[in-house]
Protein backbone atom coordinates (compact mmCIF):
# COMPACT_ATOMS: atom_id res chain seq x y z
CA UNK A 1 0.00 0.00 0.00
CA UNK A 2 0.69 3.37 -0.69
CA UNK A 3 2.05 5.58 1.88
CA UNK A 4 0.99 9.37 2.44
CA UNK A 5 -0.75 9.45 -1.15
CA UNK A 6 2.28 8.45 -2.95
CA UNK A 7 2.54 5.92 -5.58
CA UNK A 8 6.09 4.31 -4.64
CA UNK A 9 6.04 1.74 -2.00
CA UNK A 10 6.46 2.34 1.59
CA UNK A 11 9.02 -0.21 1.63
CA UNK A 12 11.46 2.14 -0.41
CA UNK A 13 12.87 4.45 2.67
CA UNK A 14 14.20 7.92 2.23
CA UNK A 15 17.81 6.87 1.75
CA UNK A 16 16.79 4.11 -0.71
CA UNK A 17 15.13 6.84 -2.96
CA UNK A 18 18.11 9.45 -2.66
CA UNK A 19 20.00 6.27 -4.01
CA UNK A 20 17.93 5.80 -6.85
CA UNK A 21 18.33 9.62 -7.84
CA UNK A 22 21.92 9.41 -7.52
CA UNK A 23 22.42 5.95 -9.56
CA UNK A 24 20.36 6.87 -12.60
CA UNK A 25 21.74 10.98 -12.38
CA UNK A 26 18.05 12.57 -11.86
CA UNK A 27 17.94 16.05 -11.33
CA UNK A 28 15.57 16.39 -9.00
CA UNK A 29 16.15 19.29 -6.50
CA UNK A 30 15.62 17.75 -3.62
CA UNK A 31 18.03 16.45 -1.02
CA UNK A 32 18.44 14.46 2.54
CA UNK A 33 17.02 17.59 4.07
CA UNK A 34 13.13 17.08 2.53
CA UNK A 35 11.08 14.59 3.91
CA UNK A 36 10.32 10.79 2.71
CA UNK A 37 7.19 12.09 1.34
CA UNK A 38 8.38 14.60 -0.20
CA UNK A 39 11.11 12.96 -1.93
CA UNK A 40 8.81 10.52 -3.01
CA UNK A 41 6.27 12.52 -4.60
CA UNK A 42 8.79 14.96 -6.78
CA UNK A 43 10.42 11.71 -7.88
CA UNK A 44 7.64 10.38 -9.15
CA UNK A 45 6.05 13.47 -10.21
CA UNK A 46 9.57 13.49 -12.64
CA UNK A 47 9.32 10.08 -13.85
CA UNK A 48 5.90 10.32 -14.79
CA UNK A 49 7.03 13.33 -17.03
CA UNK A 50 9.82 11.69 -18.68
CA UNK A 51 9.94 9.85 -21.98
CA UNK A 52 13.50 9.25 -21.66
CA UNK A 53 15.87 8.35 -19.42
CA UNK A 54 19.50 7.06 -19.60
CA UNK A 55 20.13 3.53 -17.65
CA UNK A 56 23.34 2.74 -17.24
CA UNK A 57 23.42 -1.22 -18.03
CA UNK A 58 25.42 -2.31 -14.83
CA UNK A 59 23.27 -0.03 -12.49
CA UNK A 60 22.76 -2.00 -9.20
CA UNK A 61 18.73 -2.61 -9.36
CA UNK A 62 18.90 -4.46 -12.56
CA UNK A 63 16.44 -2.21 -14.42
CA UNK A 64 16.60 -1.83 -18.64
CA UNK A 65 14.55 1.07 -18.91
CA UNK A 66 12.33 3.96 -17.53
CA UNK A 67 8.99 1.89 -17.25
CA UNK A 68 11.19 -0.76 -15.33
CA UNK A 69 12.10 1.82 -13.21
CA UNK A 70 8.24 2.75 -12.41
CA UNK A 71 7.48 -0.82 -11.84
CA UNK A 72 10.93 -1.08 -9.19
CA UNK A 73 9.70 1.86 -6.93
CA UNK A 74 5.67 0.72 -7.22
CA UNK A 75 6.59 -3.06 -5.93
CA UNK A 76 8.20 -3.70 -2.48
CA UNK A 77 11.54 -3.00 -2.31
CA UNK A 78 13.43 -6.44 -3.29
CA UNK A 79 16.35 -5.55 -1.08
CA UNK A 80 14.15 -5.41 2.42
CA UNK A 81 11.81 -9.09 1.27
CA UNK A 82 10.76 -9.09 4.86
CA UNK A 83 10.25 -7.16 8.50
CA UNK A 84 13.52 -6.84 11.31
CA UNK A 85 10.88 -9.52 13.31
CA UNK A 86 10.76 -12.01 10.17
CA UNK A 87 14.37 -11.26 10.10
CA UNK A 88 15.08 -12.21 13.67
CA UNK A 89 13.33 -15.28 13.69
CA UNK A 90 14.86 -16.62 10.67
CA UNK A 91 18.18 -15.93 12.01
CA UNK A 92 17.51 -17.94 15.14
CA UNK A 93 16.32 -21.03 13.37
CA UNK A 94 19.60 -20.72 11.55
CA UNK A 95 21.75 -20.43 14.54
CA UNK A 96 19.84 -23.35 16.20
CA UNK A 97 20.93 -25.00 13.12
CA UNK A 98 24.31 -23.61 13.14
CA UNK A 99 24.34 -25.11 16.62
CA UNK A 100 23.89 -28.90 15.77
CA UNK A 101 26.26 -28.30 12.98
CA UNK A 102 29.33 -26.66 15.31
CA UNK A 103 28.51 -30.04 17.53
CA UNK A 104 29.79 -32.44 14.62
CA UNK A 105 26.27 -32.72 13.62
CA UNK A 106 25.29 -34.65 16.67
CA UNK A 107 21.90 -34.39 17.25
CA UNK A 108 21.79 -35.45 21.15
CA UNK A 109 23.61 -31.84 21.69
CA UNK A 110 21.56 -30.01 19.86
CA UNK A 111 17.70 -28.62 20.29
CA UNK A 112 16.66 -30.30 17.85
CA UNK A 113 15.06 -34.40 18.87
CA UNK A 114 15.99 -35.94 15.53
CA UNK A 115 17.32 -34.82 12.35
CA UNK A 116 14.03 -34.47 10.28
CA UNK A 117 13.24 -31.29 12.53
CA UNK A 118 16.19 -30.11 11.35
CA UNK A 119 16.09 -30.54 7.48
CA UNK A 120 12.37 -29.15 7.76
CA UNK A 121 13.62 -26.08 9.83
CA UNK A 122 16.13 -25.71 6.60
CA UNK A 123 13.83 -26.05 4.36
CA UNK A 124 11.74 -22.97 5.74
CA UNK A 125 14.70 -21.11 6.17
CA UNK A 126 16.62 -21.72 2.60
CA UNK A 127 13.47 -19.33 1.28
CA UNK A 128 15.30 -16.44 2.58
CA UNK A 129 19.10 -16.80 1.57
CA UNK A 130 19.12 -13.56 1.03
CA UNK A 131 20.71 -13.32 4.61
CA UNK A 132 24.00 -14.04 5.24
CA UNK A 133 23.65 -16.19 8.13
CA UNK A 134 20.95 -18.62 6.26
CA UNK A 135 23.55 -19.21 3.51
CA UNK A 136 26.82 -19.96 5.51
CA UNK A 137 24.66 -22.19 7.83
CA UNK A 138 22.88 -24.44 4.92
CA UNK A 139 26.61 -24.51 3.18
CA UNK A 140 27.48 -26.35 6.61
CA UNK A 141 24.42 -28.91 6.54
CA UNK A 142 25.79 -29.91 3.41
CA UNK A 143 28.24 -31.56 5.11
CA UNK A 144 26.34 -33.33 7.54
CA UNK A 145 27.53 -37.14 7.45
CA UNK A 146 23.41 -37.99 6.94
CA UNK A 147 22.55 -35.88 4.88
CA UNK A 148 18.70 -36.61 4.04
CA UNK A 149 18.72 -33.97 0.86
CA UNK A 150 20.34 -31.34 -0.63
CA UNK A 151 19.11 -27.68 0.13
CA UNK A 152 20.08 -24.65 -1.87
CA UNK A 153 19.40 -21.25 -0.29
CA UNK A 154 17.31 -18.99 -2.83
CA UNK A 155 18.90 -15.35 -3.68
CA UNK A 156 17.47 -12.71 -5.11
CA UNK A 157 18.48 -11.20 -8.28
CA UNK A 158 19.73 -8.50 -6.37
CA UNK A 159 22.07 -9.83 -3.98
CA UNK A 160 23.25 -12.44 -6.77
CA UNK A 161 24.73 -8.94 -8.59
CA UNK A 162 25.90 -7.77 -4.97
CA UNK A 163 28.09 -11.12 -4.28
CA UNK A 164 29.47 -10.88 -8.07
CA UNK A 165 30.70 -7.61 -7.86
CA UNK A 166 31.99 -8.38 -4.59
CA UNK A 167 33.94 -11.08 -5.72
CA UNK A 168 35.35 -9.13 -8.44
CA UNK A 169 36.62 -6.67 -5.97
CA UNK A 170 37.94 -9.19 -4.07
CA UNK A 171 39.95 -10.46 -6.71
CA UNK A 172 43.71 -10.35 -6.89
CA UNK A 173 45.52 -9.62 -10.47
CA UNK A 174 48.07 -12.83 -10.90
CA UNK A 175 50.46 -11.24 -12.52
CA UNK A 176 52.77 -9.56 -11.30
CA UNK A 177 55.05 -6.57 -13.15
CA UNK A 178 58.29 -7.37 -13.56
CA UNK A 179 60.84 -5.17 -14.88
CA UNK A 180 63.78 -6.28 -16.53
CA UNK A 181 67.20 -3.56 -17.07
CA UNK A 182 69.97 -4.96 -19.13
CA UNK A 183 73.50 -3.17 -19.27
CA UNK A 184 76.02 -2.44 -16.30
CA UNK A 185 75.75 -1.86 -12.54
CA UNK A 186 77.72 -0.83 -10.04
CA UNK A 187 76.87 -2.64 -6.66
CA UNK A 188 78.31 -1.19 -3.44
CA UNK A 189 78.48 -2.83 -0.03
CA UNK A 190 79.06 -1.17 3.02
Amino acid sequence: MPKNNTVIHKSFSKKDLLKVIQEFDITIGVDESYTKSTVANTLWGILTKLDFLYIPPDNNYLVKDLIGLRCLLKHPNPRKPFSVKDRDRYTMVAKKINHYCENNFDIKESVYTNIKQVYNDADEISKYGDIPIIRKTLRKLMYDPQKLYTIKPHISPHIQHDMKMKQMLCKKSKFYKCEVKTGSFIITFD
